[in-house]
């Protein structure tokens, strides 16, 4: 009797798959891991734009770092996949060496004036990019600087913070500054060793190299016996940003992972960085020190960098939710379209420029940042598909957008999740977090020639504890999508 009656409700499911999949994500969206939280999803048919699940689709509910998916596609759609972010040198304007009296009597390879480092907003700009500046200045016959190092944080304006990102007080590497010129995400990794025998200081070292990064070792490496604890904050102090890492480790202690820090002062930690690179490259500068200012209107272009596409860009910031390339990428929005100096408000002006064109009203979500971070963004599971469809629609864009979303259990925030599973690989999509707050949007695929489907789940005012449970949920209600593009 019992076999009819599982025979009878796998027949069923088959002759209606449909009504399955609305079923078991209506009952997840009640499930006692989450319970009271409110739950918002909406599945559709992405060719046909046939809704297949909805729930509360119509609400408003805070997206968390989905949206991410809104910042992607406006760029995409306003600066196109093969935008490439550009960092310069610059010299001052040479005078004609038969009147430089100054010249004549400097060694060969000398620039006249200030070198200026002028940055257009690169949220991937690092260490080995400022080695290829000077390289290149030095391909040139530079060896020598008469006058000091210039940065130039024009193209951007003077705020530092993200909208709400000054309403927590925090070091924490996921609420860096931005700025028109930055390394590094703006964040100083600790790499933390033991020393040689118990007694002795551990070994640590800073990554980006900059001397705008005063460390402060009060580390002492102990027996293997004794636990080891390390505690790193960072602050302003002098001009420099000081990293003061406390602690003990035992004897053969590595961490696997360094400690990440946010630090204060964009400009000045890539200007100290490429000071310390010219010094490293023998490359003489007459006064060794980093100032602001602006490049003058008939300076001379010396070198110049540009980064990866924005494509490949856009795939940094989705697959590991970054916070910072998000924001670089909101702003370099208002400059590149309103026009410089960069501003919060020129790009989010932009990005509802796109979504005017998806048949969003402005008004009807809200949207604070870049990055979703903080109680920042609020659309509906609706807004959010039809944001997801129009991006997966759109043929000069559509691929990259959907590159850029981690892969269930192959990379990015997705990795260690649907591992096993038969969404493995089937679905991508873009995650969100926050403490009451998860979020997953994005495609479901299968290995049969059906579908995807979009979709977008969101659950908002989760007890609390419940985020790795609300994980758990979401990935079924997504997991079940594949399962039903198998049947």
């Amino acid at each position: 009797m019992l076999l009819c009656v599982l025979l009878a409700r796998v027949e069923a499911r088959a002759a209606d798959p449909r009504r399955w999949l609305e079923e078991r994500i209506t009952k997840l969206s009640a499930d006692a891991r989450i319970a009271p939280a409110r739950v918002g999803v909406l599945v559709q048919d992405v060719a046909s734009g046939r809704t297949l699940v909805k729930l509360r689709e119509t609400e408003q509910f805070n997206v968390a770092s989905c949206a991410k998916l809104v910042t992607t596609a406006a760029a995409l759609w306003a600066l196109g996949p093969e935008y490439r972010f550009k960092t310069l040198l610059y010299a001052d304007p040479q005078r004609d060496e038969r009147t430089s009296k100054r010249k004549k009597n400097r060694p060969a390879g000398t620039l006249e004036g200030n070198l200026y480092l002028k940055g257009f907003g690169s949220p991937v700009l690092d260490e080995r990019d400022l080695w290829q500046l000077v390289d290149d200045l030095k391909d040139r016959g530079i060896r020598a600087i008469g006058g000091a190092l210039v940065i130039d944080e024009s193209y951007f304006d003077g705020q530092r913070l993200a909208p709400l990102y000054e309403t927590r007080n925090t070091d924490a590497w996921y609420r860096p500054p931005n700025g028109a010129l930055s390394i590094a995400y703006n964040v100083v990794s600790v790499h933390v060793f033991a020393g040689d025998a118990p007694g002795q200081p551990a070994r640590i070292v800073l990554r980006p190299r900059s001397s705008y990064l005063k460390l402060v070792n009060k580390v002492a490496t102990v027996s293997r016996g004794r636990r080891s604890w390390v505690q790193v904050r960072t602050r302003a102090r002098g001009g420099r940003a000081e990293v003061e890492v406390t602690g003990r480790v035992r004897l053969g202690y590595k961490r696997r992972r360094p400690f990440r820090r946010r630090i204060d002062d964009p400009g000045l930690l890539a200007g100290h960085a490429l000071l310390d690179i010219l010094a490293r490259r023998a490359v003489a500068v007459g006064q060794r020190r980093v100032l602001r200012g602006k490049v003058p209107d008939k300076a001379q272009a010396l070198a110049w960098h540009y980064s990866e596409p924005l494509a490949v860009v856009a795939r940094l910031m989705n697959k590991h939710s970054n916070n910072f390339i998000a924001e670089q990428v909101a702003k370099t929005l208002g400059a590149e379209v309103i026009g410089p100096p960069a501003t919060w408000g020129k790009g989010l002006k932009v990005v509802g420029r796109h979504l005017k064109s998806l048949s969003i009203t402005s008004g009807s979500y809200t949207m604070k940042n870049g990055s979703g971070l903080y109680d920042a963004s609020a659309f509906s599971p609706a807004q959010l598909v039809q944001i997801l469809r129009g991006s997966y629609l759109a043929f000069r864009t559509g691929a990259d957008y959907v590159a850029s979303l981690a892969q269930a259990g192959v990379d990015g925030t997705l990795q260690h999740r649907y591992v096993g599973s038969g969404a493995e690989r089937y679905v991508r999509a873009k995650t969100g977090t926050l403490a009451r707050v998860v979020t997953l949007a994005g495609y479901a695929g299968a290995a049969v020639n059906r579908g995807p489907l979009v979709f977008a789940i969101l659950l908002n005012d989760l007890p609390e504890g419940r985020v790795r449970q609300a994980r758990e949920v979401a990935d079924e209600m997504a997991a079940a999508m594949v399962t039903f593009l198998e049947r």
